[in-house]
């Protein structure tokens, strides 16, 4: 009786769920989630090819449909695979809609996985992902709540880990976020070049860091927003403008540049905020994962910083003109770059 109440009530929750998102709630010895996944993540039952699903094609491959989520989003503890007791699957539809029969962007998922006891290292697997490339998660045990993404680069997570753990990962995400952040490091890049002695690249570094570290950590804590639309295009601006600052003829004071670029600062932390959103800030290490993942951006930052230094110094072994010829022509390169993602931005939304 009390499986069936918690089966009622987490369909309940399956109403409307958003695609690629999904809630697991440990009870005891057994796990019950809600998946939302895409139609895109699976092959072969979209019979008219209209990337939707019916539920007539939902019934006609029902079997295929759990066969998928079976083997392919699987709960453990630690290395043990829990028992999957139940696999429901059906197309969502939005009520509100008039037509019945347009069938549905997303399947949901509703499954009970069961241990031999509680799961103390509760460890997900997935590489149900679709085009959208990434499953959001948010886990629930009595409580404690912890959110976790999921990627083709990151098709695994362990819940409800000891501080230190989260720590480490927190760090090990900000340093991958900084490193493939290419606009990101485009930006240090025109602010690192143009810039002359140990003390001008100390303002102009502290300066960003102070910038995105307050933005970063007030939108992540809940105190500001802003939508990502506005912010993409907004960092690929300061791209062009700081670009733009390095080719004038005259030259800019530290202090003139310290100011721009803290105020550029400002936007890029609103950036990493919006990937970091939902990267496990829910839960009781909420401050640490916010610490880990700044601390992370500073040693990606630095290493960065670091190896265009060494690269500059090379340069100037070359002779004064090289180096007086670099820096226009990177300058030129960020400006045309920024401006073409400005523009991407601003047309993908």
């Amino acid at each position: 009786m009390v499986a069936a109440a918690l089966l009622i009530s987490t369909a309940a929750l399956a109403h409307l769920m958003p695609a690629q998102q999904g809630t697991l709630n440990v009870v005891n010895d057994a796990v019950f989630e809600v998946v939302a996944f895409p139609v895109s993540a699976f092959e072969g039952v979209d019979d008219d090819g209209d990337g939707r699903l019916s539920d007539a094609e939902v019934a006609t491959h029902e079997h295929q449909l759990t066969q998928a989520v079976s083997h392919h989003y699987r709960l453990f503890d630690g290395d043990v695979a829990g028992a999957l007791e139940l696999v429901m699957v059906r197309a969502e539809h939005d009520e509100r809609s008039d037509d019945s029969t347009a069938g549905s962007t997303t399947l949901i998922a509703m499954l009970k996985t069961r241990f031999a006891s509680p799961p103390r290292h509760l460890r997900l697997e997935t590489t149900l992902l679709g085009a959208g490339h990434q499953l959001t998660i948010k886990a629930t045990r009595g409580a404690e709540t912890e959110a976790a993404v999921l990627t083709p680069m990151k098709t695994a997570h362990s819940f409800f880990r000891a501080p230190l753990d989260v720590f480490r990962d927190s760090i090990s995400t900000g340093t991958s976020h900084i490193v493939f952040g290419f606009d990101h490091l485009l930006f240090l890049l025109t602010i690192v070049v143009a810039v002359r002695g140990w003390r001008s690249w100390l303002s102009v570094l502290t300066g960003f860091t102070v910038a995105h570290s307050l933005t970063l950590t007030a939108a992540l804590m809940g105190w500001v927003s802003a939508p990502g639309r506005f912010v993409e295009p907004a960092i690929a601006a300061s791209i062009v403008m700081m670009a733009a600052l390095n080719l004038r003829a005259s030259n800019t004071s530290t202090s003139h540049r310290v100011a721009i670029v803290f105020a550029c600062g400002l936007l890029h932390g609103l950036g990493f905020a919006s990937s970091m959103s939902n990267m496990g800030l829910d839960g009781a290490h909420r401050v640490l994962s916010l610490l880990g993942f700044n601390v992370g951006i500073e040693l990606g930052q630095a290493a960065f910083v670091l190896a265009v230094l060494g690269l500059g110094a090379l340069a100037r072994l070359g002779g004064d003109g090289l180096g007086r010829r670099l820096l226009p022509a990177m300058s030129v390169s960020a400006c045309v770059i920024g401006a073409v993602w400005f523009v991407e931005r601003l047309v993908t939304g």
